[in-house]
C-alpha cells in the first residue's frame, strides 16, 4: 500500500474527509486503492463510502444481515441535541436551496442567517443573549461534526459542506418532525 493510500486511512479514520483536505489521498483512494482500503477496513466491521461528486469520503458501520456476523461497533452512534439537530436540518433545506439555484460554488450561510432561522423555532419569550450564546456553541458542534466551516473572509459566515446530504437524510427529517412536535408540546430549548 502507497503512502497516499495510508494517508487515505489516517484521514478517514479522523471523521469525514474531504477532497479538500488532501487531493492525492483522496484520488488514490476513489481511483487505485479503493478494494484494499475498503477491505482494511471490512475486517474491522467498517464500510468506505464515497461522494466522489461533491469530493468527500466517510466511514459507517456495516449492518450484517446475519447476527452470527455481528462485530461489536467500532463507531458509537449518539443522539444529537433538539439545538443541534435544528440547526442540521436548517442546513440541509439552506444546502437544498443552493443545489436548485447553483449560484455559486460553495453553499454559504452567516450566524444571523442561523439566528433568524432558529428563532421561528422559539418561544417568543427568550433571553437574546443566551440563545447566542447556545447558538455559538450550537455551531461549534456542527463545524465538529464536519458539516459547517467557518471561512477566512468573515467570522460570521460558513460553509455549508455537502457531506450534510449523507447524513441528513429523509428518515432523519421524519424522525426530527416527530421530536420537534414533542419540543413544541413541552416548549422546550435546553
Amino acid at each position: 500500500m502507497n503512502s497516499e493510500a495510508k494517508t487515505a486511512i489516517i484521514l478517514l479514520l479522523k471523521g469525514l474527509f474531504y477532497k479538500t483536505d488532501n487531493e492525492k489521498a483522496f484520488f488514490e483512494l476513489v481511483t487505485n486503492s479503493y478494494g484494499s482500503i475498503s477491505d482494511y477496513f471490512e475486517t474491522i466491521g467498517l464500510e468506505v463510502m464515497v461522494d466522489e461528486t461533491d469530493g468527500y469520503a466517510y466511514l459507517k458501520n456495516i449492518v450484517y444481515e446475519k447476527e452470527e456476523d455481528v462485530l461489536p461497533r467500532v463507531i458509537q452512534s449518539r443522539e444529537l441535541s433538539y439545538k443541534v439537530s435544528l440547526l442540521c436540518l436548517i442546513l440541509r433545506k439552506k444546502i437544498a436551496e443552493f443545489d436548485m439555484q447553483n449560484d455559486s460554488e460553495k453553499a454559504v450561510i452567516t450566524k444571523e442567517d442561523i439566528l433568524t432561522s432558529i428563532l421561528l423555532f422559539l418561544d417568543v419569550k427568550f433571553n437574546e443573549v443566551k440563545i447566542k450564546k447556545d447558538i455559538d456553541t450550537t455551531i461549534k458542534k456542527v463545524e465538529n461534526l464536519g458539516f459547517l466551516r467557518k471561512l477566512k473572509i468573515s467570522d460570521d459566515t460558513y460553509e455549508i459542506k455537502s457531506s450534510i446530504k449523507s447524513f441528513v437524510d429523509i428518515s432523519f427529517l421524519k424522525e426530527f418532525d416527530q421530536k420537534l412536535s414533542q419540543y413544541k408540546e413541552a416548549k422546550l430549548w435546553n
